[in-house]
């Protein structure tokens, strides 16, 4: 229950020298010290509710928290998405220990600058921008969820295998990568990612059932894609 919360966070900061009081005008616990005021939203999760009423907070007064109980997926990407969102709004959050009581404070509510993640990013960033550009045939739909996306790999991949399907469904690398343009053509047959191709014996490549079917199913993709190379019109 929230409440539960309340006196362990209260006593927090009432031992740091706050003047503490609950429900001030909709506020679950307001605090004032040396004539600055902060407030504390409790909620059992950190959810985008909480987020919303503590950002609502904020036109009242600069420092606000949510308190909530300690989360038990702090090493999670879920847990570490929220904190990085409460980080760059600036809003605090403290957690209170279910089974001592014990009150941690972990995160301050101090506004993180966007451009020191983004230094930390700057692979991802680069990463990003390669696959966008890499991307011959940009026709993905965005917003589902359970398709195949057409990557880049995916794009050089079904070239390559229309290509060997070309030599009648078999033949080597080097002939592969003369008809599909693809200078990476033997490590994607050597890799096999989507299981595609099959080696018939050193150096010679045979296309899958598997690839058949890939080139019914992509076959508007690769129309495109032989069409940008200009081996179709």
């Amino acid at each position: 229950m929230e409440k539960d919360l309340f006196l362990p966070i209260k006593e927090y900061f009432e031992a740091q020298g706050y003047v503490c009081d609950g429900e001030v005008k909709e506020i679950d616990l307001y605090m004032e010290k040396d004539g600055e005021g902060a407030a504390v939203e409790l909620k059992q999760d950190i959810d985008f509710r909480a987020v919303q009423q503590a950002a609502l907070r904020q036109k009242l007064t600069d420092t606000v928290y949510i308190g909530t109980f300690m989360p038990r997926d702090m090493r999670s990407h879920a847990y570490k998405d929220k904190l990085y969102l409460l980080k760059r709004l600036g809003i605090g959050l403290i957690a209170v220990s279910e089974k001592t009581g014990e009150v941690t404070v972990l995160n301050e509510p101090v506004v993180a600058e966007l451009s020191a993640y983004q230094r930390r990013s700057k692979k991802k960033a680069r990463q990003l921008k390669k696959e966008f550009h890499r991307r011959k045939v940009k026709n993905n739909i965005g917003g589902v969820h359970g398709t195949k996306l057409v990557t880049g790999y995916r794009e050089d991949a079904l070239l390559v295998l229309d290509a060997l399907a070309e030599l009648g469904g078999e033949g080597a690398p080097k002939n592969v990568a003369e008809i599909c343009g693809i200078k990476k053509s033997r490590d994607i047959l050597y890799a096999n990612y989507y299981g595609w191709f099959e080696s018939v014996q050193r150096g010679v490549y045979r296309v899958t059932q598997g690839g058949y079917d890939a080139l019914e199913e992509f076959e508007e993709t690769v129309y495109l894609l032989k069409r940008g190379t200009g081996r179709q019109s």
